[in-house]
């Protein structure tokens, strides 16, 4: 079931806040964190009922481990966190990475597999994730396990149960817990107006943005693999714009949409995207792109390898790790691998420069060399093969000339619309800064720069109005949208 779906915006949502708002106004709260996660199960197994038992079952082991590690210490206790790892790791790999591992063995023996053609199941890289920090954190003492009804909701919350936020336990895990407390009266109609308008953001993004953009780019990168087909200057850029433009929209769309149906519940979600185009280097970009998957990977993979706490070339090496497996996490693919060592290389050589000179670029020059960097590495991340991605990324820099023409890119149109929308991501206040007064999301959220500085969003019967109408135009535009660009990783 998609957030932009008419059967989630007119019947699942309303349904699911209406038994919520019940179950409180009855005096029964301590039965809300039960109907959500009901209701998220429900969300799941719209999809895929026999992955449904899957998660369930992953759930459980989960869990059982938690709770068997708070009662064990030593050589005992890091046995049941390596076998809760292996479960959460074995489980990811056999349905991500099994015909991969295939393909890549057939390609360089003659053992000839057959590909097993396993079916991944929806959400499985983000909650894996979110599974491990957990198991990762009651290991270290950072957490102790709760209840079972409160673990199950953590790992189920259908606002993020898909495609994110990557959450910690104890960002959320204790708003349940509020939740199901008798005395507690949040402000849900302020938390149901500040969530609807974040739904709406998303919905624009994705919808009447993202999903417009994706022919432009899907023309050129289709034809970019055909043999004896040369991509200009003018169709390479527009397949590089359309798709970055394209990829921003529709994940930062879908975070917003996550953070505001979960608020719409009373539950605040970190900030997921914090205006990444706005970046001066790529060091930056990264703690602003996808933060919270830049979270773990720091937290849970580059810190533990050692970090920067073992010299220079450690440090280097350890991050080289971190985007290559940060880059297979996106894909069972090489040219994911590829673009996880593309983003190593440029943290290396953003590293490197920072330890050797003191010059900067102004900053107009650094957002747009940060940019350039990004977009001609999400080649590589786009395209079906190798072949392809040289061939488009040749035609960026000019040694194509005109190169081949392709149906529907001479005019020139998708290139100028992506550049403008690129234009908005750089200028324009984001989501969370335009709701800022309401707290949007659990770390507090800094003003705009600027001219754009008093630009802010407030409640009102207008507001709601204008909102609920442009969320039933959008449901009558969408009838046609596509699946989230970040399901298929």
């Amino acid at each position: 079931m998609l957030f932009t779906a008419p059967e989630f915006l007119l019947a699942f949502l309303p349904l699911t806040l209406a038994g919520f708002h019940l179950l409180r106004k009855v005096g029964r709260p301590q039965l809300c964190v039960a109907w959500l996660f009901l209701a998220s199960t429900v969300f799941y197994a719209w999809w895929s009922p026999r992955f449904l038992i899957l998660l369930l079952v992953s759930m459980l082991v989960n869990w059982a481990c938690a709770h068997a590690m708070a009662g064990r210490e030593g050589s005992s206790r890091k046995f049941l966190l390596v076998l809760g790892l292996t479960w959460n790791l074995g489980v990811l790999a056999y349905f991500k990475y099994a015909d991969f591992l295939i393909s890549s063995l057939d390609a360089v023996s003659s053992l000839d597999w057959p590909l097993l053609h396993i079916v991944l199941p929806l959400g499985i890289s983000f909650f894996t994730f979110q599974k491990i920090a957990y198991l990762a954190d009651i290991h270290a003492g950072h957490a102790k396990p709760g209840p079972l009804i409160d673990f199950a909701l953590f790992v189920f919350f259908f606002p993020q149960l898909i495609a994110g936020p990557i959450v910690h336990h104890s960002e959320v895990m204790p708003q349940f817990r509020e939740m199901a407390e008798k005395g507690k009266h949040p402000d849900y109609w302020l938390d149901s107006a500040v969530g609807l308008t974040l739904l709406l953001i998303g919905l624009v993004k994705k919808v009447c943005i993202a999903d417009q953009l994706a022919p432009y780019a899907a023309k050129v990168f289709d034809r970019a693999g055909e043999a004896h087909l040369h991509i200009g200057l003018l169709a390479a850029w527009q397949g590089a714009l359309a798709y970055s433009v394209e990829l921003y929209f529709d994940f930062s769309g879908y975070s917003d949409m996550a953070i505001g149906l979960a608020r719409m519940f009373g539950v605040r979600l970190p900030a997921n995207f914090d205006s990444p185009h706005k970046s001066s280097s790529i060091t930056e970009f990264w703690q602003r792109w996808h933060m919270t998957l830049s979270r773990f990977l720091r937290e849970y993979l580059y810190i533990p390898l050692g970090g920067n706490r073992k010299g220079a070339l450690r440090r280097y090496l350890n991050l080289m790790i971190t985007m290559l497996l940060g880059g297979l996490w996106h894909g069972a693919g090489w040219t994911y691998v590829a673009w996880g060592g593309l983003q190593g290389l440029y943290l290396l050589a953003n590293h490197a420069w920072r330890g050797l000179s003191a010059f900067r670029l102004p900053k107009p020059l650094a957002v747009a060399l940060t940019l350039l960097a990004w977009m001609a590495a999400l080649v590589v991340f786009r395209a079906s093969d190798f072949s392809s991605a040289t061939n488009i990324l040749a035609g960026m820099f000019g040694l194509h000339g005109a190169g081949t023409p392709i149906a529907g890119v001479k005019k020139g149109t998708g290139l100028i619309v992506s550049a403008i929308f690129l234009a908005a991501t750089v200028i324009l206040p984001n989501s969370q800064q335009i709701m800022r007064r309401f707290a949007p999301v659990i770390a507090p959220v800094e003003a705009p720069r600027g001219p754009l500085r008093s630009v802010v969003w407030t409640p009102s019967g207008l507001t709601a109005a204008l909102s609920a109408a442009a969320i039933i135009a959008v449901v009558l535009f969408s009838w046609g949208t596509t699946e989230f660009l970040y399901f298929q990783f």
